[in-house]
């Protein structure tokens, strides 16, 4: 227990510093399918979900990022975000096997029994649970 609080100390010791050094942060570039970690992003609303009988018993919320259906496609125009962000159900047993077509428009999470997958159409995502 000791040896816990010591760590807790150096930690917040650590963290002050980094804070009263202001330092910048770097961004997490957006990958389309990555995971995120934080969940103060904002999500995309305009999700259909399909299927939400064939979820995982046992699944978590994951908040990942795909491409915005809404984005523009010339990549001399840069009209807003390239990622949006949003949230789907996974199990948490397992590992994970993720899958990208057609030019990440396609995404799937495979987890042997269980798998999500995300689609992006024209004005909206679309995921689809399967068993």
């Amino acid at each position: 227990m000791k040896i816990f609080a010591m760590m807790m100390t150096l930690c917040a010791i650590l963290a002050t510093g980094a804070v009263e050094a202001r330092q910048e942060l770097t961004p997490v570039p957006e990958v389309p399918g990555a995971f995120v970690e934080s969940h103060a992003v904002p999500l995309y609303t305009n999700v259909v979900y399909k299927d939400r009988d064939e979820m995982s018993p046992c699944a978590q919320p994951k908040i990942i990022a795909v491409k915005d259906p809404c984005a523009c496609e010339d990549p001399c125009n840069s009209c807003g975000p390239k990622c949006v962000y949003i949230q789907i159900c996974v199990p948490t047993c397992g590992c994970e096997l993720i899958s990208c077509r057609r030019n990440g428009d396609r995404i799937r999470y495979d987890y042997g029994k269980y798998a999500v997958d995300v689609r992006i159409k024209r004005d909206h995502i679309e995921v689809d649970y399967q068993d």
